[in-house]
């Protein structure tokens, strides 16, 4: 643990990396290995690669100016992105491969006024974004946090308050998790033996393991386990660390004894392995590994990692996934700003941002110098993401030179937050397969605890129970400001309710100077709203609504001025 806390947990960085383009001899091979080695800090994307999606025609030969642009930048190869992609939206987007000395952006500039293409772009490179009875769930703080000790440094304990967590066990109470529900972790690979994870990891029932034939023609031979999208083989272990501590905060086997417990006990957890042991990656191998994940079952896509930049091919694989009702989330990464990172911004993504154990923003108090939850309006919903204990895997990894332990330890950042969230989705999925990814969505962000930031990390930070209860409750509330706090409380049932208990409180201000709470009593037919409220009171300042109806609550954070309260 000796440097990590001001350190590593900021993000993992790319640290190394070399890729070798799928066509090209052994000298441009070693060039490239040159060119990257060089440059990996500041690398934004592969050097002599390009992804180009063509306009939709019949064959090859008939895109003559693209052909010619091909010959005057010495292609060496195009191929298809994306296997068995027909007739979808990811159909005609290729991978070319130009002189790695190239200037690439210059070359997709010429590719882009092609009237050939729909649209031409690099092939970007991103970074990670990490920084039960199980014997160590009360370390487990974002789950049950009681203000316990749950982390020592150098003689100073720290903890937090009680009940900034998610609420699993409450959530417990009314969902485990289906195995049926498979969450997919894109990631640096999982240790797909490791004792608290082994029992959940997927498997690709349709494939026969090691008979060298690809059983179920999805384009991957013996993909049994996952796929490892980096070097393009059936064996996606985690050589990294990242992917494998993911995988156990969204689904880690629980309640077993030992270890720690994930958000979803028995749900399946996908192995798709988009980097490698440096935490390398690009936009082929990511969207490659989306596609994967959504043609192969899983139902929860988690997105550990992020681009600065908005790649047109990463959108169209996103927007695949979510067209074959695949709820996906993503980190919004740990930079403090409140520029948008992809896929988190996409809006057929969740972006995620963090809080600590106290329920506020993580800031660089939590994670050194400059570091912090990303911001803004682009972000959906916040989750804990300090110091989070999980799964480690039980063999030497890359994270391991940097003072992690194997078998479990620590981690933060939007990472550890991201799984959370998938998690919670997954128990979603469980208690009901029929829901969409919008009403996954809405059920994760309508149903929130406060959080304590002057920047938006989204409605609420994620509460596993409230979202569970409203799935199964009758009653819906809803916010509204004006002169008063109101909540609008709806019977959606089909029978009448009577006695039905409400609360609104409302805090803050300047100072802390507003705190007020109401409460009553509701009869509600079937079908009808009530509107109740606070009434006038006095205030200026930000300030911070919950209203609960029967077991359905949520949150929203809000403006006092005089009289009159605006909600976001």
């Amino acid at each position: 643990m000796r440097n990590k806390i001001m350190g590593i947990f900021v993000c993992m960085l790319m640290i190394g990396a070399v890729v070798l383009p799928v066509a090209g001899n052994l000298n441009q091979k070693e060039n490239v290995k040159s060119i990257l080695m060089s440059s990996l800090n500041s690398m934004e994307f592969v050097p002599g690669e390009m992804i180009v999606k063509l306009k939709k025609d019949t064959t090859l030969s008939s895109y003559t100016e693209f052909m010619a642009l091909n010959e005057k930048h010495q292609v060496s190869a195009f191929e298809k992105m994306f296997k068995n992609a027909d007739g979808t939206i990811l159909e005609n987007i290729y991978l070319v491969h130009v002189p790695v000395e190239s200037d690439i952006l210059s070359v997709v500039r010429e590719y882009e006024s092609c009237p050939d293409v729909v649209y031409a772009e690099p092939n970007g490179v991103g970074t990670l974004c990490g920084i039960s009875n199980d014997a160590n769930f009360s370390l487990q703080w974002a789950l049950h946090n009681t203000g316990q000790v749950f982390f020592n440094w150098q003689g100073v304990n720290y903890s937090g308050i009680p009940d900034a967590d998610i609420d699993a066990p409450e959530a417990w109470d009314i969902e485990t998790g289906s195995p049926d529900v498979v969450i997919a972790i894109l990631d640096s690979g999982i240790d797909y033996s490791h004792p608290d994870l082994a029992a959940n990891i997927w498997n690709n029932t349709d494939e026969i393991p090691r008979n060298g034939i690809d059983d179920d023609h999805n384009g991957y031979i013996d993909d049994a386990r996952g796929w490892d999208f980096f070097y393009s083989n059936n064996d996606p272990k985690d050589y990294m660390g990242h992917g494998t501590m993911c995988a156990g905060y969204a689904g880690a086997v629980s309640n077993n004894g030992i270890g720690v417990a994930g958000v979803c006990w028995n749900c399946s957890i996908m192995d798709v392995k988009v980097c490698d042991e440096t935490g390398f990656f690009n936009i082929n191998r990511t969207a490659n590994g989306i596609k994967y994940a959504a043609d192969n079952g899983a139902n929860v896509i988690s997105m550990s990692w992020a681009f600065t930049t908005l790649y047109k091919s990463l959108r169209d694989a996103v927007n695949y996934a979510y067209n074959k009702g695949v709820f996906l989330c993503a980190a919004a990464h740990n930079w403090n700003t409140s520029t948008k990172y992809y896929p988190a911004a996409f809006e057929t993504v969740t972006a995620v941002g963090a809080t600590n154990q106290n329920d506020k923003r993580c800031t660089s108090k939590d994670w050194g110098t400059g570091a912090g939850s990303n911001f803004g309006d682009w972000v959906d919903i916040a989750a804990p993401g300090n110091l989070m204990y999980s799964t480690m895997p039980t063999y030497h990894v890359t994270m391991n030179d940097f003072g992690y332990t194997q078998n479990y330890d620590y981690m933060g950042g939007t990472s550890s937050a991201t799984p959370l969230v998938a998690g919670v989705a997954a128990l979603l999925l469980s208690q009901d397969p029929s829901l969409t990814p919008d009403e996954v969505g809405a059920l994760l962000c309508g149903n929130v605890d406060p959080y304590i930031s002057k920047e938006y990390i989204g409605t609420g930070r994620v509460n596993a129970q409230k979202a569970l209860a409203a799935l199964m409750s009758d009653i819906k509330v809803k916010i509204k400001g004006g002169l008063g706090i109101e909540a609008v409380i709806t019977n959606v049932g089909t029978s009448d309710i009577t006695g039905v208990a409400w609360q609104i409180h409302v805090e803050g201000g300047i100072q802390g100077f507003i705190n007020k709470t109401v409460s009553g009593t509701v009869d509600m037919k079937a079908g009808e709203s009530q509107t109740v409220s606070t009434g006038l009171f006095f205030g200026f300042g930000g300030i911070v609504i919950s209203a609960k109806a029967d077991i359905v609550g949520t949150a929203v954070r809000g403006t006092q001025l005089l009289i009159y309260s605006m909600v976001k």
